[in-house]
């Protein structure tokens, strides 16, 4: 029964891990036919280029392209690096996009420091035969 158990784990296991392979090539896809469009954005933003917030609306479809290849990278190759990229890009485009207030930019300033913190100062310890992202590269390479 216990084999049974493991065997069944390990299917599963080796399903969700397909499973998001699928899902990453699904997100490539789309990252490549908005870089495609990412053209037309141009040509859009170029013909109203003194316009207020054509530069801002062309900035955000680049920043989407960003946040899609790196959430890409999250979902090939799933560490803490790549999860505080993501984070990092999306707060960065709230900040530049959005309409905000000075305590709000000042919240999202405070963010990404303490995002950047995190990535340099916090590393958790990987218990032996299990998958931790927030571990320290040294732990996982022995």
């Amino acid at each position: 029964m216990k084999k049974f158990l493991q065997k069944t784990r390990h299917t599963l296991y080796e399903s969700c891990n397909f499973l998001e392979l699928l899902m990453a090539l699904v997100v490539l896809i789309a990252i490549l036919a908005a870089c495609f469009s990412l053209g037309n954005s141009f040509f859009i933003y170029w013909n109203d280029k003194y316009s207020n917030g054509a530069f801002l609306t062309f900035v955000g479809h680049v920043f989407n392209i960003l946040i899609g290849i790196e959430f890409l990278k999250m979902l090939c190759q799933p560490s803490e690096d790549t999860v505080l990229e993501v984070l990092i890009f999306l707060v960065a485009r709230h900040m530049i996009l959005e309409p905000t207030t000075a305590v709000e930019n000042l919240i999202s300033i405070l963010s990404i420091g303490i995002l950047f913190a995190i990535k340099k100062y916090i590393t958790l310890p990987v218990r032996k035969g299990s998958f931790n992202i927030f571990s320290s590269k040294s732990d996982s390479e022995h």
